[in-house]
């Protein structure tokens, strides 16, 4: 009798081990639920860090286009517009630079041309890059523009761009469209991947702390015109014992040393020790 009542006491019974089961599963759910939150943040934190370096290498591309083909030396045109496309906000960008040939007619050393495209299959956006003309691109590997497998062809740079817009900056003046033969002083680029979603002003779009911007100034090379202008200084008025701003005498108070010592004796400094 004694020692069945030893076993006992060391055996679990079937309510007991359902107890434990359960505990157990909770643990388990609970485990797994924290796993998947983890897993989910991080997988938005890389998202968001590729997505911001997506953006920052277009953005960088276009305006390494913008400087080759605006160069000093061709006659360079800038030409875009935007549009609303299936409700995103999209633009085509057309930069070209030409040269005169022996008979004086004007042809086209380099084009390059970005622009959108809708898929209405996975509702988004694609980015296009095309580039032709005289000029390839990759010198090294392609000799003439009949050797470039995609000279004239419109290659895809990114998918599931929800916002491409470009305005031009003349001074104080922002333009959304740019036709003129003449080139802006510079353009600004906007491009992003964040979802759409409802503004504070009741439309649906991107929010534009979500947007990454550049500036691309056109032309840096280019004089900009000053006028200096002259203007008389009446050395009457400066003090013949003021000494030097840019003197290393001058101590954190700005006062230089023997006007501090000066302001001290009349205030009664000579006490100070």
């Amino acid at each position: 009798m004694i020692n069945k009542r030893i076993q006992s006491r060391f055996g679990l019974t079937l309510l007991e081990m359902m107890v434990v089961v359960a505990m157990t599963g909770l643990i388990v759910t609970a485990t797994l639920a924290v796993y998947q939150r983890m897993r989910g943040t991080a997988t938005r934190l890389i998202g968001s860090m590729e997505q911001s370096q997506l953006e920052d290498e277009v953005l960088q591309k276009i305006a390494e286009d913008i400087d080759r083909l605006a160069a000093p030396g061709f006659e360079a045109t800038i030409n875009f517009r935007n549009k609303l496309n299936n409700g995103y906000i999209s633009a085509r960008l057309i930069l070209e630079n030409s040269y005169y040939g022996n008979n004086s007619r004007k042809k086209t050393f380099e084009r390059i041309i970005w622009q959108t495209w809708y898929s209405p299959q996975d509702d988004v956006l694609y980015l296009y890059r095309m580039h032709d003309g005289l000029n390839v691109e990759d010198k090294v590997l392609e000799k003439n523009p009949e050797d470039s497998p995609s000279a004239g062809l419109f290659i895809p740079v990114a998918r599931g761009v929800t916002f491409f817009e470009l305005r031009a900056q003349q001074g104080e003046t922002i333009l959304s469209a740019w036709t003129s033969e003449k080139l802006p002083r510079a353009v600004r680029v906007g491009i992003s991947f964040a979802p759409l979603q409802e503004l504070a002003d009741g439309s649906i779009g991107v929010p534009d702390e979500d947007i990454t911007y550049r500036t691309i100034a056109i032309d840096r090379t280019r004089m900009i015109p000053y006028q200096f202008i002259k203007r008389d200084l009446d050395l009457g008025l400066l003090d013949e014992q003021q000494q030097d701003p840019n003197d290393l005498s001058m101590d954190t108070t700005g006062m230089i040393d023997g006007d501090l010592q000066e302001s001290e004796t009349e205030s009664g400094g000579d006490d100070i020790k």
